[in-house]
Protein backbone atom coordinates (compact mmCIF):
# COMPACT_ATOMS: atom_id res chain seq x y z
CA UNK A 1 0.00 0.00 0.00
CA UNK A 2 1.26 3.53 -0.77
CA UNK A 3 2.25 5.70 2.18
CA UNK A 4 0.61 9.12 1.74
CA UNK A 5 0.18 12.28 3.83
CA UNK A 6 -3.50 12.74 3.08
CA UNK A 7 -3.85 15.90 5.17
CA UNK A 8 -1.34 17.88 3.08
CA UNK A 9 -2.95 20.60 0.96
CA UNK A 10 -1.03 21.48 -2.18
CA UNK A 11 -1.52 24.94 -3.69
CA UNK A 12 0.23 26.03 -6.86
CA UNK A 13 2.31 29.19 -6.84
CA UNK A 14 4.75 31.48 -8.60
CA UNK A 15 8.11 30.17 -7.38
CA UNK A 16 9.12 26.68 -6.37
CA UNK A 17 10.77 27.35 -3.00
CA UNK A 18 8.33 29.97 -1.70
CA UNK A 19 5.41 27.79 -2.81
CA UNK A 20 6.85 24.75 -1.07
CA UNK A 21 7.58 26.68 2.12
CA UNK A 22 4.15 28.32 2.16
CA UNK A 23 2.40 24.97 1.83
CA UNK A 24 4.55 23.13 4.36
CA UNK A 25 4.14 25.90 6.94
CA UNK A 26 0.38 26.02 6.29
CA UNK A 27 0.32 22.25 6.89
CA UNK A 28 1.72 23.04 10.34
CA UNK A 29 -0.79 25.83 10.97
CA UNK A 30 1.20 28.94 9.95
CA UNK A 31 -0.64 30.30 6.91
CA UNK A 32 1.22 33.13 5.13
CA UNK A 33 1.10 34.42 1.56
CA UNK A 34 3.76 33.35 -0.90
CA UNK A 35 4.97 36.93 -1.22
CA UNK A 36 5.36 37.22 2.56
CA UNK A 37 7.29 33.94 2.67
CA UNK A 38 9.58 35.10 -0.15
CA UNK A 39 10.31 38.39 1.59
CA UNK A 40 10.75 36.88 5.05
CA UNK A 41 13.34 34.58 3.51
CA UNK A 42 15.24 37.58 2.07
CA UNK A 43 14.71 35.89 -1.27
CA UNK A 44 15.42 38.62 -3.81
CA UNK A 45 18.88 38.45 -5.28
CA UNK A 46 21.15 38.37 -8.26
CA UNK A 47 23.97 36.03 -9.22
CA UNK A 48 26.07 35.78 -12.37
CA UNK A 49 28.03 32.68 -13.39
CA UNK A 50 30.56 32.34 -16.20
CA UNK A 51 31.60 28.71 -16.55
CA UNK A 52 32.45 26.97 -19.81
CA UNK A 53 31.62 23.59 -18.23
CA UNK A 54 27.98 24.62 -17.82
CA UNK A 55 25.19 24.79 -20.36
CA UNK A 56 24.70 27.61 -21.10
CA UNK A 57 28.15 28.99 -20.34
CA UNK A 58 26.69 32.26 -19.03
CA UNK A 59 23.92 32.11 -16.42
CA UNK A 60 22.29 34.72 -14.22
CA UNK A 61 19.62 34.17 -11.60
CA UNK A 62 17.30 36.42 -9.63
CA UNK A 63 16.89 34.98 -6.15
CA UNK A 64 19.37 34.34 -3.40
CA UNK A 65 21.02 30.96 -3.04
CA UNK A 66 20.27 31.10 0.70
CA UNK A 67 16.50 31.73 0.61
CA UNK A 68 15.68 28.42 2.28
CA UNK A 69 18.30 28.80 5.01
CA UNK A 70 17.60 32.48 5.75
CA UNK A 71 13.91 32.09 6.61
CA UNK A 72 14.66 30.55 10.01
CA UNK A 73 17.16 33.15 11.28
CA UNK A 74 14.97 36.02 10.05
CA UNK A 75 11.80 34.80 11.76
CA UNK A 76 12.63 32.33 14.52
CA UNK A 77 10.87 29.52 12.65
CA UNK A 78 12.69 26.26 13.38
CA UNK A 79 13.74 25.46 9.80
CA UNK A 80 17.16 24.26 8.73
CA UNK A 81 18.20 23.54 5.16
CA UNK A 82 20.49 20.52 5.33
CA UNK A 83 22.74 18.76 2.82
CA UNK A 84 23.25 15.00 3.08
CA UNK A 85 26.39 13.66 1.38
CA UNK A 86 25.24 10.02 1.46
CA UNK A 87 22.51 9.15 -1.06
CA UNK A 88 21.29 6.12 0.89
CA UNK A 89 21.06 8.10 4.11
CA UNK A 90 19.17 10.87 2.28
CA UNK A 91 16.57 8.35 1.11
CA UNK A 92 16.28 6.83 4.59
CA UNK A 93 15.65 10.26 6.17
CA UNK A 94 13.00 11.03 3.55
CA UNK A 95 11.14 7.76 4.17
CA UNK A 96 11.25 8.23 7.93
CA UNK A 97 9.78 11.73 7.67
CA UNK A 98 6.99 10.60 5.36
CA UNK A 99 6.26 7.66 7.67
CA UNK A 100 5.92 10.21 10.51
CA UNK A 101 3.41 12.24 8.47
CA UNK A 102 5.82 15.08 7.66
CA UNK A 103 6.03 16.38 4.05
CA UNK A 104 9.61 17.11 3.02
CA UNK A 105 10.96 19.87 0.80
CA UNK A 106 13.79 18.68 -1.45
CA UNK A 107 16.24 20.32 -3.82
CA UNK A 108 16.29 18.68 -7.26
CA UNK A 109 17.52 19.07 -10.83
CA UNK A 110 14.44 19.07 -13.08
CA UNK A 111 16.45 17.43 -15.89
CA UNK A 112 16.12 14.08 -14.09
CA UNK A 113 12.44 14.38 -13.15
CA UNK A 114 10.63 12.86 -16.14
CA UNK A 115 7.37 14.69 -15.58
CA UNK A 116 9.10 18.03 -16.29
CA UNK A 117 9.88 16.92 -19.86
CA UNK A 118 12.93 19.16 -20.10
CA UNK A 119 16.24 18.76 -21.91
CA UNK A 120 18.07 21.42 -19.86
CA UNK A 121 19.51 21.16 -16.38
CA UNK A 122 17.99 23.33 -13.64
CA UNK A 123 19.47 22.34 -10.26
CA UNK A 124 18.04 23.79 -7.07
CA UNK A 125 14.39 23.31 -8.00
CA UNK A 126 12.38 22.80 -4.82
CA UNK A 127 9.44 20.43 -4.52
CA UNK A 128 7.70 18.54 -1.72
CA UNK A 129 7.52 14.77 -1.34
CA UNK A 130 4.21 13.71 0.21
CA UNK A 131 4.26 9.92 -0.24
CA UNK A 132 5.87 6.83 -1.72
CA UNK A 133 4.90 3.40 -3.02
CA UNK A 134 7.32 0.52 -2.63
CA UNK A 135 5.34 -1.73 -4.98
CA UNK A 136 5.77 0.60 -7.97
CA UNK A 137 9.00 2.17 -6.66
CA UNK A 138 7.60 5.68 -7.09
CA UNK A 139 7.28 8.81 -4.98
CA UNK A 140 4.45 11.35 -4.99
CA UNK A 141 5.57 14.96 -5.44
CA UNK A 142 3.77 18.26 -4.91
CA UNK A 143 5.40 20.59 -7.43
CA UNK A 144 4.78 24.32 -7.86
CA UNK A 145 3.07 24.54 -11.25
CA UNK A 146 1.24 21.20 -11.21
CA UNK A 147 -2.16 21.13 -9.55
CA UNK A 148 -2.03 17.34 -9.11
CA UNK A 149 0.63 15.22 -7.46
CA UNK A 150 3.31 13.99 -9.83
CA UNK A 151 4.95 10.59 -9.80
CA UNK A 152 8.59 9.78 -10.39
CA UNK A 153 10.63 6.65 -9.80
CA UNK A 154 12.94 6.13 -6.86
CA UNK A 155 15.86 6.16 -9.30
CA UNK A 156 14.76 9.43 -10.92
CA UNK A 157 14.47 11.11 -7.55
CA UNK A 158 17.88 9.84 -6.45
CA UNK A 159 19.56 11.20 -9.60
CA UNK A 160 17.75 14.53 -9.36
CA UNK A 161 18.85 15.04 -5.76
CA UNK A 162 22.59 14.46 -6.23
CA UNK A 163 23.52 13.43 -9.75
CA UNK A 164 27.29 13.10 -10.36
CA UNK A 165 27.10 13.80 -14.13
CA UNK A 166 26.46 17.56 -13.99
CA UNK A 167 28.87 20.10 -12.46
CA UNK A 168 26.22 21.69 -10.22
CA UNK A 169 24.85 19.15 -7.75
CA UNK A 170 21.96 19.50 -5.30
CA UNK A 171 23.79 17.58 -2.56
CA UNK A 172 20.55 16.00 -1.29
CA UNK A 173 19.55 19.33 0.25
CA UNK A 174 16.32 19.11 2.25
CA UNK A 175 14.31 21.30 4.61
CA UNK A 176 14.33 20.07 8.21
CA UNK A 177 11.32 21.66 9.91
CA UNK A 178 11.35 21.32 13.67
CA UNK A 179 8.55 21.42 16.19
CA UNK A 180 8.35 25.23 16.53
CA UNK A 181 6.91 27.01 13.49
CA UNK A 182 6.04 30.24 15.32
CA UNK A 183 7.86 33.58 15.12
CA UNK A 184 10.54 34.32 17.67
CA UNK A 185 9.20 37.88 17.96
CA UNK A 186 6.58 39.91 16.14
CA UNK A 187 5.85 39.78 12.41
CA UNK A 188 7.05 43.38 12.16
CA UNK A 189 10.41 42.45 13.69
CA UNK A 190 10.73 39.56 11.25
CA UNK A 191 9.92 41.84 8.28
CA UNK A 192 12.54 44.33 9.41
CA UNK A 193 15.22 41.67 9.90
CA UNK A 194 14.46 40.08 6.53
CA UNK A 195 14.47 43.37 4.63
CA UNK A 196 17.70 44.44 6.30
CA UNK A 197 19.41 41.15 5.38
CA UNK A 198 18.16 41.31 1.80
CA UNK A 199 19.29 44.91 1.32
CA UNK A 200 22.69 44.27 2.84
CA UNK A 201 23.30 41.20 0.68
CA UNK A 202 22.36 43.06 -2.49
CA UNK A 203 24.56 46.05 -1.65
CA UNK A 204 27.51 44.27 -0.03
CA UNK A 205 27.18 40.56 -0.89
CA UNK A 206 29.03 37.97 1.17
CA UNK A 207 28.21 35.09 -1.22
CA UNK A 208 31.01 33.02 -2.75
CA UNK A 209 29.29 33.65 -6.08
CA UNK A 210 29.48 36.88 -8.06
CA UNK A 211 26.33 38.33 -6.54
CA UNK A 212 24.21 41.37 -5.75
CA UNK A 213 24.52 44.82 -7.31
CA UNK A 214 28.24 44.29 -8.11
CA UNK A 215 27.28 41.22 -10.16
CA UNK A 216 24.58 43.19 -11.99
CA UNK A 217 27.19 45.78 -12.96
CA UNK A 218 29.58 43.04 -14.04
CA UNK A 219 26.93 41.52 -16.30
CA UNK A 220 26.09 44.96 -17.70
CA UNK A 221 29.72 45.32 -18.76
CA UNK A 222 29.96 41.73 -19.94
CA UNK A 223 26.78 41.53 -22.04
CA UNK A 224 28.36 42.89 -25.28
CA UNK A 225 30.94 40.06 -25.20
CA UNK A 226 28.15 37.46 -25.32
CA UNK A 227 28.03 37.92 -29.09
CA UNK A 228 31.40 36.13 -29.24
CA UNK A 229 30.16 33.01 -27.43
CA UNK A 230 29.64 29.77 -29.32
CA UNK A 231 26.38 29.33 -27.39
CA UNK A 232 25.23 32.97 -27.67
CA UNK A 233 21.73 31.90 -28.72
CA UNK A 234 21.23 29.44 -25.85
CA UNK A 235 22.71 31.88 -23.32
CA UNK A 236 20.23 34.53 -24.51
CA UNK A 237 17.33 32.07 -24.46
CA UNK A 238 18.14 30.86 -20.97
CA UNK A 239 18.43 34.47 -19.80
CA UNK A 240 14.98 35.23 -21.18
CA UNK A 241 13.57 32.11 -19.54
CA UNK A 242 14.96 32.82 -16.07
CA UNK A 243 13.42 36.29 -16.12
CA UNK A 244 9.97 35.38 -17.48
CA UNK A 245 9.59 31.64 -16.90
CA UNK A 246 11.20 28.98 -14.70
CA UNK A 247 9.22 29.94 -11.60
CA UNK A 248 10.32 33.60 -11.61
CA UNK A 249 6.81 35.10 -11.12
CA UNK A 250 6.89 36.59 -14.62
CA UNK A 251 9.48 39.30 -13.87
CA UNK A 252 12.59 37.83 -12.25
CA UNK A 253 10.96 37.32 -8.83
CA UNK A 254 10.47 41.08 -8.42
CA UNK A 255 6.63 40.87 -8.20
CA UNK A 256 6.94 38.49 -5.23
CA UNK A 257 9.18 40.96 -3.43
CA UNK A 258 6.79 43.79 -4.30
CA UNK A 259 3.98 41.81 -2.67
CA UNK A 260 6.11 41.36 0.43
CA UNK A 261 6.78 45.11 0.58
CA UNK A 262 3.04 45.82 0.33
CA UNK A 263 2.24 43.42 3.19
CA UNK A 264 5.15 44.67 5.30
CA UNK A 265 4.18 48.35 4.98
CA UNK A 266 1.77 48.39 7.99
CA UNK A 267 4.66 47.08 10.12
CA UNK A 268 7.32 49.34 8.57
CA UNK A 269 5.58 52.57 7.47
CA UNK A 270 8.74 53.98 5.85
CA UNK A 271 8.32 51.38 3.10
CA UNK A 272 5.26 53.33 2.03
CA UNK A 273 6.84 56.74 2.57
CA UNK A 274 9.73 55.73 0.30
CA UNK A 275 7.38 54.13 -2.27
CA UNK A 276 9.45 50.95 -2.28
CA UNK A 277 6.64 48.70 -3.53
CA UNK A 278 5.73 50.86 -6.51
CA UNK A 279 9.40 51.32 -7.35
CA UNK A 280 9.88 47.55 -7.31
CA UNK A 281 6.91 47.23 -9.64
CA UNK A 282 8.58 49.60 -12.10
CA UNK A 283 11.82 47.64 -11.79
CA UNK A 284 9.93 44.44 -12.63
CA UNK A 285 8.72 46.06 -15.85
CA UNK A 286 12.28 46.94 -16.83
CA UNK A 287 13.31 43.31 -16.29
CA UNK A 288 10.62 42.35 -18.78
CA UNK A 289 12.18 44.81 -21.25
CA UNK A 290 15.52 43.06 -20.82
CA UNK A 291 13.89 39.66 -21.33
CA UNK A 292 12.30 40.86 -24.58
CA UNK A 293 15.73 41.81 -25.95
CA UNK A 294 17.17 38.41 -25.04
CA UNK A 295 14.18 36.57 -26.48
CA UNK A 296 14.53 38.49 -29.76
CA UNK A 297 18.23 37.63 -29.89
CA UNK A 298 17.61 33.94 -29.21
CA UNK A 299 15.14 33.66 -32.10
CA UNK A 300 17.59 34.97 -34.69
CA UNK A 301 19.56 32.75 -37.06
CA UNK A 302 22.60 34.98 -36.67
CA UNK A 303 23.73 37.03 -33.69
CA UNK A 304 22.89 40.75 -33.60
CA UNK A 305 25.63 42.24 -31.36
CA UNK A 306 23.64 45.46 -30.89
CA UNK A 307 20.96 43.51 -28.98
CA UNK A 308 23.53 42.43 -26.40
CA UNK A 309 24.81 46.03 -26.22
CA UNK A 310 21.24 47.19 -25.54
CA UNK A 311 20.87 44.45 -22.94
CA UNK A 312 23.96 45.76 -21.16
CA UNK A 313 22.50 49.27 -21.10
CA UNK A 314 19.22 48.06 -19.58
CA UNK A 315 21.13 46.00 -17.02
CA UNK A 316 23.12 49.07 -16.02
CA UNK A 317 19.85 50.98 -15.47
CA UNK A 318 18.51 48.12 -13.39
CA UNK A 319 21.63 48.07 -11.23
CA UNK A 320 21.20 51.79 -10.52
CA UNK A 321 17.50 51.40 -9.72
CA UNK A 322 17.96 48.39 -7.42
CA UNK A 323 20.91 49.98 -5.63
CA UNK A 324 18.84 53.07 -4.89
CA UNK A 325 15.88 50.97 -3.73
CA UNK A 326 17.91 48.81 -1.38
CA UNK A 327 19.75 51.80 0.08
CA UNK A 328 16.35 53.23 0.93
CA UNK A 329 15.21 49.82 2.21
CA UNK A 330 17.96 50.00 4.84
CA UNK A 331 16.60 53.37 5.86
CA UNK A 332 13.16 51.80 6.19
CA UNK A 333 14.53 49.35 8.73
CA UNK A 334 16.32 52.07 10.72
CA UNK A 335 19.74 51.47 9.17
CA UNK A 336 21.66 53.49 6.61
CA UNK A 337 23.73 52.43 3.60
Amino acid sequence: MPVMIDSYQHRTGEHCASTALRNILAHRGLDLSEGMIFGLASGLGFAYLRDDSLSPTRIFHGRTMTLESDLGPNTGIDLTDRPEPDDDRAWQILRERIDDGEPVMLSTDTFYLGYHNTTSHFPGHRCVVVGYDDASRTVFIADRKFSDYQRCSFDELRRSRNSPDYPMRCENQWGDLGADVGFGGSLGEACSAALRRNATEMLQPTSDLTAGIPAMRELASDFPSWSELDDWSWAARFGYQVVIKRGAAGSFFRPLFRDFLVEATPHLPKIGELALASRMDSIAGRWRDLAALLKEQSERDDCAPELFVQSGAVMSELADAEQSLFEDALTATGDSA
